[in-house]
């Protein structure tokens, strides 16, 4: 991204910093993607100035970059920037986490119509790590990227769940659930060779139960409630002790 490093920098006001992605290893807030559905890339990039975030969007026409778009951004720095379908419609939607907390992002996505960008979201979404990809369903993947949102518990535990755009709002993606959460459970399997908490114990069943794996599910509900010190509580894990057991349970 050097050559557009420093393209930027004749482009951007003289005291402006392009952003660092903080969990991209700090590389540049910088992305090339096709965002107006011309099959063309357009050259995206968030920048601080005079201690306000802002997202500026160029497009190239005769080998010269000219902006095209501009907002304003949240918080403090920037986490993630990517371009990907998540409508229906097949055409990229902006993904954008701004930082407002130590651990803590707001979701932002955005499409851009023939007027500009608008919001995808209409509420206050916040989340501790995102990882978007075409999950695989039933029939396999459809072209239309999941979201899957990481909100921070304790340790290094994590409320996770999967959602899709459905038009109005993010739903959650119950079909894809049996592809994310193996990865999931394979996530708490690893903490679990390090810390044997009961909440890993927990979310480990959580995980299980969304993978579809009922028996190694309840295997673990139950090793959590061996624990003294149990978190969380002894009630809200007998209720996914129940969740877990009813799944087992033939139709």
């Amino acid at each position: 991204m050097n050559e557009f490093e420093h393209l930027l920098e004749s482009i951007l006001p003289p005291s402006a910093t392009i952003l660092k992605l903080q969990n991209s290893n700090n590389r540049p807030a910088i992305l090339l993607a096709d965002i107006d559905g011309d099959r063309l890339k357009e050259l995206i990039v968030a920048y601080k100035y005079q201690g306000e975030n802002y997202l500026l969007l160029l497009k190239e026409s005769y080998n010269i970059w000219y902006p095209m778009a501009e907002i304003k951004g949240k918080g403090y720095a920037i986490t993630d920037l990517m371009a990907v379908p998540l409508t229906a419609q097949g055409a990229n939607s902006l993904v954008v986490g701004w930082q407002i907390g130590s651990i803590w992002s707001q979701l932002v996505l955005l499409q851009w119509k023939i007027y500009g960008f608008i919001n995808l979201l209409t509420n206050y979404v916040v989340y501790s790590k995102l990882f978007v990809e075409d999950m695989s369903g039933k029939y396999g993947k459809n072209g239309q990227f999941e979201l899957a949102i990481w909100i921070h518990d304790t340790g290094e535990a994590y409320t996770i769940d999967v959602y899709r755009y459905t038009g109005a709002e993010l739903t959650k993606a119950t079909d894809v659930y049996p592809y994310y959460f193996r990865k999931v459970a394979s996530y708490y399997k690893q903490i679990l060779q390090k810390y044997d908490f009961s909440y890993y114990w927990y979310y480990l069943a959580d995980a299980l139960l969304k993978a579809e794996e009922f028996n190694h599910a309840l295997t673990s509900i139950d090793k959590a409630l061996t624990f003294t010190n149990l978190y969380p509580s002894k009630e809200k894990m007998l209720e996914l002790k129940n969740e877990i057991l009813n799944k087992q349970k033939p139709n």
